[in-house]
């Protein structure tokens, strides 16, 4: 069981890193209150603006890669 698990756990990671590299862009699930937030995506949103110009959104979603959220 202890091989599976560890096997597992190092496809998923790997599934994350393909994942990471594949959208390059802003999603919502990049975006600091995407837990509490209700609203659909939109281009509009003035929270997702201000998060793509502070510019600290690809280094957060790094960190969840390698923390594992």
């Amino acid at each position: 069981m202890g091989v599976t698990n560890s096997t597992q756990g190092l496809l998923a990671k790997i599934a994350k890193l393909v994942a990471l590299r594949a959208s390059s862009d802003f999603t919502c699930g990049d975006c600091e209150r995407s837990n509490r937030c209700g609203l659909p995506p939109s281009k509009s949103c003035i929270v997702r603006a201000e998060q793509i110009a502070r510019g600290d959104w690809k280094a957060k979603r790094q960190a969840k890669l390698v923390i594992g959220y």
